[in-house]
C-alpha cells in the first residue's frame, strides 16, 4: 500500500498522530525541508509522536520515512498520463472512443510497468527460478488465473510450477514447501493478512520469495528476496475493472518467463517444440500463417 494511502486511512493512529499524518500529506515534497522537531512544533505534538507514527507506518524513523515518501511522490508525480486508470471511459463515450481510450490505457500501463523494472531484480528472479526444484505461486482472485498462463508456459519447457488455488489451504501448502523450492507471491497491496502469513511462513523456513506487488514499502516486499513492481495507479476498490493491475501483472509474469527462457534459449525452445508435438497434435487450422511448421 502506498504511504499516502496509509496516511489517509489513519489505521490505529492516536489523535496526535492523525494531526501529524494530515500535515505530512499537506507538505508533499516540502517534507524534505522538515525535521522531526520542525513537524512537532508546527503540529503542536512532540518528536516522539512523529517517530511513533513513522514506525506505525513501517519505517525505522522519520529519516527513513522521508526518503521513501519522497520517492513515492516523485513516482506519483510523473506517472499519470491522459487516461484515468480507475475510470478510463465515461458513460457517454461511443464504442470506438471507449476502445481508443482502452488502447491508451494499455500503452500507458505497459510503459509505466517497464519504467519500474530493474535489470538486477529480473536477473536475480530468473536465477532463483533456474536453481529451484519447483516454483509455488500464491495469490487470490483473478491473479490466480493469470498465474495459470505463466504455469502453462513454464510446464512446456519442463519447469514445475505449482499454484495453490484453494484459499483455505494456502497457508498449509506454504508450510509444506520443500527446501530447494521457491515462492512467487502476488499481492497488489502487499498487506492482505493471508498473503502476509504465507510470506512469513516461507521466510521462517528459508524459502526464497519473489514478490509481485505495488510501488513503495509494504509487509510483503520487506519479507521478500526480490520485488517486481506492479504499475501503481489504480485504486484497490474504486475502479471500473482492475484493468491496469491485471495488465501490469501479465507483463511481469511474461518477463519472468522470458528471462528464464533466455537462460538456455535453444534447449528451452526445443523443449517447447517437443511438448507441442507430443501433447498438442490435435490442434489444427486451415490458416497457413498460424500452422507454420517449417523448421
Amino acid at each position: 500500500m502506498l504511504i499516502v494511502e496509509k496516511l489517509k486511512l489513519k489505521n490505529n493512529m492516536s489523535m496526535s498522530e492523525e494531526t501529524v499524518a494530515d500535515f505530512l500529506m499537506s507538505l508533499a515534497k516540502d517534507v524534505e525541508k522538515y525535521s522531526t522537531r520542525n513537524i512537532a512544533e508546527v503540529t503542536y505534538t512532540s518528536p516522539a509522536t512523529v517517530i511513533r507514527l513513522c514506525k506505525k507506518l513501517g519505517f525505522k524513523g522519520f529519516d527513513d520515512f522521508k526518503i521513501q515518501y519522497l520517492k513515492e511522490i516523485d513516482y506519483l508525480d510523473q506517472q499519470y498520463g491522459k487516461i484515468d486508470v480507475n475510470f478510463p471511459f465515461s458513460k457517454n463515450d461511443s464504442i470506438m472512443k471507449m476502445t481508443n481510450k482502452m488502447v491508451s490505457l494499455y500503452e500507458e500501463t505497459i510503459r509505466d510497468t517497464f519504467s519500474l523494472m530493474k535489470h538486477d531484480v529480473i536477473k536475480n528472479a530468473s536465477n532463483l527460478m533456474k536453481h529451484s526444484n519447483a516454483i509455488h505461486i500464491f495469490s487470490s482472485g483473478t491473479t490466480l488465473n493469470q498465474a495459470e498462463c505463466f504455469k502453462e508456459k513454464m510446464l512446456k519447457i519442463g519447469k514445475q510450477v505449482i499454484i495453490s488455488n484453494n484459499l483455505n489451504y494456502q497457508l498449509y501448502e506454504a508450510n509444506c514447501i520443500q527446501q530447494g523450492d521457491i515462492a512467487i507471491i502476488i499481492s497488489y497491496s502487499g498487506e492482505t493478512k493471508n498473503i502476509v502469513n504465507i510470506a512469513k511462513s516461507c521466510k521462517q523456513r528459508g524459502i526464497p520469495i519473489i514478490a509481485i506487488t505495488s510501488f513503495g514499502e509494504n509487509t510483503l516486499s520487506q519479507i521478500s528476496f526480490c520485488k517486481l513492481i506492479i504499475s501503481t495507479k489504480e485504486s484497490l476498490f474504486k475502479n471500473i475493472g482492475d484493468f491496469s493491475i491485471h495488465l501490469s501483472v501479465n507483463l511481469i509474469l511474461d518477463v519472468l518467463y522470458s528471462s528464464y527462457f533466455l537462460l538456455d534459449y535453444d534447449t528451452n525452445y526445443q523443449s517447447k517444440l517437443a511438448s507441442a508435438r507430443l501433447l498438442e497434435n490435435l490442434r489444427s487450422s486451415s490458416n497457413p500463417i498460424i500452422m507454420n511448421d517449417e523448421d
